[in-house]
C-alpha cells in the first residue's frame, strides 16, 4: 500500500487546522496530562514551534511509507510529534514502542488534534484518522515477536547501540533511521548572559532531558570559566524545583570531578553542575553542564545536535560559522528544545523520513 506525498496546498490547509487553536485552549488540554507549571509551557511552546512553520512540499508526487514505526527511547513529550503529525495529515499508519509513563504524550498530541479538528468543521477541510498503534513492551520482545515487520520505515530513538541492533535486524538500506547520541551546545558571551534571559529557557525546558537540552557550554570571548560558572549558576539558582535524585546525583559528580582535579561549581540549591571538563561527549545528566573551549569542540568528534546562539551575536567567526553548519538545527537561545518543521534529526529532513 503506497500513498503520494500530499501537494503544498493540502500541507497548507492541515497546517492551518492545527493552528487554529490559541494557547489557553491548548494549555487546558495539556494541564491534564502534565501536572508541572514549566513542563506544561515547554510542550505548548513545542508543538506551537512544530506546527508554525510549513515543511516545503516536495514538487513531484513520490510514494510515502506504508507504515512507520517508531522505537522511543526519549522523555522529552514533543520528541516524536513532527512525524505523528505528518503522518496524521499523510494518513500513514504508525506503530511505536515507548516507556508506560510516557504513553500519555500520545494521548495528549491526539486530544489536541482533534480540538483542533474539531474547531475548524466550518471550513469543510477532509479530516484525516490517527492510526497509532502504541505498545509499551520491551524492545527485545517486539523485535522476536515481529511487531515491526510489515514498517517500511523504522525511527530508532536510543543509544547508538539501539540504533545499531535494529540495522542489523532490517537490513534493507534506509529502512532504519537511528537517532543516536548527540550533543547540544549553547555559545555565550559575558554581555549576553547578563543582557538576555532566553538562554535560561534552554536549560529548563523538559527538565533539561533529552538530546536538544544543552549541556555544553562554549564561549566565544576572553571570558574565564569560572566568571560563566558563577554567573550562570546565580540566574538559575531556585529555579526548579528541588528534586533529591537529581542533587545527590550532581553532588556525586561534582566531588568526582574535584577529586579528578577538575574545577566544577555547583549552585546553592545543588540543581545545577557547571564544570570545566574538557572530556567529550558528556554523559546526560540533568542539570550538567560543562564549558569547552571552541577547539575542543572542533576536534570532537561530537555530532551536535542543537547549536543555540544569542541574538546579541552578530559576528559570527569561521570557526563557530563552522560549528553552525555541522548543527541538525540551529537556533537563538530560546529555542534549542523546540525545533520546527524544517529540522533536520540525524541529518535528514523530517518529511524525506516519511517517503522513499
Amino acid at each position: 500500500m503506497s500513498h503520494p506525498i500530499i501537494r503544498s496546498e493540502r500541507i497548507h490547509e492541515m497546517f492551518a487546522m492545527l493552528a487554529v487553536l490559541d494557547d489557553s485552549a491548548i494549555l487546558e488540554i495539556i494541564k491534564p496530562y502534565e501536572a508541572d507549571e514549566i513542563l506544561q509551557h515547554s510542550v505548548l511552546k513545542g508543538f506551537k514551534a512544530l506546527t508554525a512553520v510549513v515543511p516545503p512540499a516536495l514538487d513531484t508526487t513520490i510514494s510515502s511509507v506504508s507504515r512507520i514505526g517508531i522505537v522511543g527511547a526519549s522523555s522529552v513529550t514533543t520528541a516524536y510529534w513532527p512525524y505523528l503529525i505528518l503522518a496524521y495529515i499523510f494518513e500513514i499508519p504508525v506503530k511505536i514502542k515507548m516507556h508506560p509513563s510516557d504513553v500519555h504524550h500520545i494521548s495528549m498530541l491526539s486530544e489536541i488534534i482533534l480540538s483542533s479538528s474539531s474547531a475548524t468543521n466550518d471550513l469543510c477541510i477532509p479530516k484525516p484518522r490517527s492510526d497509532w498503534d502504541v505498545s509499551s513492551q520491551p524492545g527485545d520482545v517486539l523485535l522476536t515477536d515481529g511487531y515491526w515487520d510489515d514498517c517500511d520505515r523504522l525511527l530508532v530513538f536510543g543509544s547508538d547501540v539501539s540504533v545499531a541492533l535494529y540495522r542489523h535486524h532490517f537490513l534493507e538500506p534506509g529502512r532504519v533511521i537511528g537517532f543516536g547520541h548527540l550533543e547540544s551546545v549553547m555559545l555565550v558571551t559575558l554581555e549576553s548572559l547578563q543582557a538576555d534571559r532566553r538562554w535560561i529557557d534552554d536549560l529548563l525546558a523538559f527538565g533539561h532531558i533529552g538530546c536538544l537540552a544543552p549541556r555544553v557550554v562554549v564561549p566565544i570571548d576572553d571570558v574565564s570559566t569560572e566568571q560563566i560558572a558563577e554567573l550562570m549558576l546565580a540566574r538559575l539558582n531556585g529555579l526548579v524545583t528541588p528534586n533529591i535524585g537529581r542533587a545527590v546525583t550532581l553532588r556525586n559528580e561534582f566531588h568526582g570531578l574535584r577529586v579528578a582535579g577538575i574545577d566544577a561549581w555547583l549552585s546553592p540549591d545543588g540543581m545545577w553542575l557547571i564544570s570545566a571538563n574538557q572530556s567529550l561527549p558528556m554523559s546526560a545528566i540533568s542539570g550538567q553542564l560543562n564549558v569547552v573551549s571552541r577547539s575542543t569542540l572542533a576536534t570532537s568528534g561530537c555530532t551536535i545536535g542543537a547549536l543555540s546562539v544569542p541574538t546579541l551575536m552578530e559576528d559570527l567567526s569561521a570557526e563557530v560559522r563552522a560549528l553552525q553548519s555541522a548543527a541538525m538545527w540551529k537556533c537563538a537561545w530560546g529555542m534549542a528544545q523546540f525545533p520546527s518543521m524544517l529540522w533536520e534529526n540525524g541529518g535528514i529532513p523530517i518529511l524525506a523520513t516519511l517517503s522513499h
